[in-house]
């Protein structure tokens, strides 16, 4: 099956859609817009951890099931043996793509929480969008196309900032009184979201100035940039006269506190969204029992095989042959039943964690929004690891085998119909998995290569560290539906560098 890339489909309604003051020309990006139910994201969260997310619809009426599998594929001279449960972090949320205040809706705390994320959602699409559009722009430029991309560039800045400014006079319009400061806060971390999509987009851009498609189309990037630097700047602006932290390029400390800001505004929102889980290793719930059977079990074989043997030792043999005899036969019996309880306890660990899973998971709605603590997921998940023979990327045809040591990760799950949140506007769970690479990177070589480069006729040379690349593979079906998305993971000795999507491993 081919492979599907999740971008949001960009949908315009009106005839104006380069006005952002009119709200029938607003960027769409509804959850049935999406070409899948399935919402699958990946992405470098630091130096050392992947992460990737996966949003699961709420189903209707009856209870639906799902199945990730989440695939890495690390070359044997730098694997490193761990432990991979310790070294996964994971988290399920429930996931509001509305962003708005339903009709008549009371105001609350936790309601301002889900709008703020509703609409700093759609600003991060918005940016997903930017950045693919530009990659568009400068793919097309031999073939003329560029011009109308580069307006779709456009329409989708002005709706992205069109949105949250239509967000904050709702809100002031509707929030007074003992809600004004988390009013506030909604306001400041909406800033924090539309600072961070205008700064992702910038670098877009810069790609876009930097190509073939820069030199044809100077006037309408220069005009594109201007209009970027204006939503940048008033939104800086608003930041000041709002008294929230502004960094300074010649103050560490300035930028130290708006990255900790920031990230404290995050936790704030998205907390209101968590699901609270429950969490039951497979291997310890059964263990008693497991290990009482194949004790039970290797102690009758040793006993019945004892009775045996020193029945025929003692009737065959002289008083000092004989219990010679049945000393060392009473000795291999003793020891074949410890080997046999070890060996069938592992065989049953084994069959059950294969066959069912390693660890159940299961994660229950707030008590503040759900007072019974309904169960919204439940999981089964399981990590398994083989070294296997790929061929030479090279020379495929050539015979030789490259070692690498599959980490895969398999999580089947079922979600829960729930009208309650529904009701609160709730359409989809989302899961977060992040995992550690650190364990590889003392192994890798942080040797600096010097590579010759021809520049204008003459030659000189460039710095490269070396890199590894480390296959990723991401699949999630369900529904009648398959997603399917590969990456490839760029490290280095100091760590994780960049993810290369399939399209642009060449």
């Amino acid at each position: 099956m081919a492979n599907v890339l999740l971008t949001p489909t960009v949908e315009l309604a009106g005839s104006e859609a380069g006005s952002h003051s009119s709200s029938e020309a607003r960027l769409s990006i509804r959850p049935e817009s999406i070409r899948s139910p399935f919402d699958v994201r990946l992405e470098v969260h630091d130096a050392s951890r992947f992460e990737w997310t996966v949003a699961i619809p709420l189903p209707e009426k009856h209870n639906a099931e799902y199945e990730l599998v989440a695939e890495l594929e690390v070359p044997a001279n730098v694997f490193a043996e761990h432990v991979p449960w310790e070294r996964l972090q994971s988290w399920t949320r429930l996931d509001r793509p509305t962003g708005a205040l339903a009709p008549g809706e009371a105001v609350t705390t936790d309601e301002l929480r889900r709008v703020a994320i509703g609409v700093a959602q759609r600003v991060s699409r918005g940016g997903d969008a930017f950045a693919r559009e530009c990659r568009m722009v400068a793919s097309l430029a031999s073939m003329g196309s560029s011009d109308t991309t580069l307006d779709r560039v456009r329409t989708i800045l002005r709706d992205v900032c069109g949105r949250v400014a239509d967000a904050r006079a709702s809100l002031d319009a509707a929030v007074t009184g003992v809600l004004s400061r988390e009013r506030s806060l909604v306001d400041e971390y909406l800033s924090v979201r539309i600072l961070e999509m205008l700064t992702s987009s910038d670098k877009a851009l810069s790609m876009v100035e930097h190509s073939e498609a820069g030199l044809e189309l100077v006037a309408p990037l220069v005009e594109l940039r201007g209009e970027l630097n204006r939503a940048m700047l008033a939104e800086l602006t608003h930041r000041e006269s709002s008294g929230y932290i502004l960094a300074s390029a010649d103050s560490a400390p300035s930028v130290d506190s708006y990255v900790a800001r920031a990230s404290r505004l995050k936790k704030h929102f998205q907390e209101v969204l968590f699901l609270e889980p429950e969490v039951v290793e497979v291997a310890k719930q059964v263990y008693h029992w497991v290990a009482a059977f194949a004790a039970l079990t290797a102690s009758t074989w040793a006993i019945g095989a004892q009775v045996m043997f020193l029945r025929g030792s003692l009737m065959q043999a002289t008083v000092g042959s004989g219990l010679a005899v049945a000393a060392i036969a009473a000795g291999v019996v003793y020891a074949t039943k410890d080997r046999l309880k070890e060996i069938g306890r592992n065989w049953i660990f084994g069959k059950l964690q294969r066959i069912y899973a390693q660890r159940v998971a299961r994660w229950r709605a707030p008590a503040r929004m759900m007072p019974g603590r309904d169960v919204i997921v439940t999981a089964r998940e399981s990590f398994d690891q083989k070294v296997i023979q790929r061929p030479d990327p090279l020379n495929p045809d050539s015979g030789v085998g490259v070692a690498v040591t599959i980490i895969r990760f398999t999580h089947r799950g079922t979600v829960a119909s729930s009208k309650v949140l529904q009701e609160n506007g709730i359409s989809r769970i989302k899961h977060v998995f992040r995992y550690d690479l650190s364990a590889l990177l003392p192994r890798l070589d942080d040797a600096v290569k010097r590579i010759p480069v021809l520049e204008n006729g003459s030659v000189r040379f460039a710095e490269a560290f070396k890199s590894y690349r480390v296959p990723v593979n991401v699949t999630v079906a369900g529904a009648g539906c398959r997603v399917e998305r590969n990456a490839c993971l760029i490290l280095q000795k100091r760590g994780l560098e960049r993810l290369v999507e399939s399209d642009e491993l060449e």
